[in-house]
């Protein structure tokens, strides 16, 4: 496992991690990046693809729709050994709406995040892997 607390102005923003073997740290990389740097929702970064590279034996494994076709080639033609495999992998993962925090809308602005898919202030939202069917996630107000 590797319980991760991600941090914006020192309070906690959002709490991640993934359960076994070697492929842990990327998931839990990949799913930290996905909404950190490309602004995706709690679900969906979750359930993106995957792409995950192993020292031994040396080979790129990646989920289908995880690497795009020019990618591939491009990927295949400097030498890496691309296997695609079936969803591998969980992740599980609450965000906290942070007050002023990039696309967090205020609390009171009416939007319903269930249906507009906007993290709201004061929330925590919690996303369930589904490669690994284990539970679900309800989110609260705080």
């Amino acid at each position: 496992m590797s319980p991760t607390l991600v941090t914006k102005d020192n309070k906690i923003f959002m709490v991640l991690g993934s359960p076994g073997g070697s492929r842990i740290i990327t998931i839990t990389l990949q799913t930290a990046l996905n909404v950190i740097d490309h602004g995706m929702a709690p679900q969906e970064a979750v359930d993106a693809p995957r792409i995950h590279h192993q020292w031994l034996p040396d080979e790129v494994y990646y989920e289908q729709r995880g690497v795009s076709a020019d990618t591939l080639k491009l990927l295949s033609g400097m030498g890496y050994k691309m296997v695609e495999q079936t969803p591998w992998g969980a992740a599980e993962l609450i965000l906290v709406g942070l007050p002023g925090a990039a696309g967090v809308s205020p609390a009171n602005s009416g939007n319903d995040s269930a249906v507009s898919g906007k993290v709201r202030e004061g929330y925590l939202y919690g996303a369930n892997d589904v490669r690994r069917p284990a539970g679900s996630a309800v989110g609260l107000l705080m």
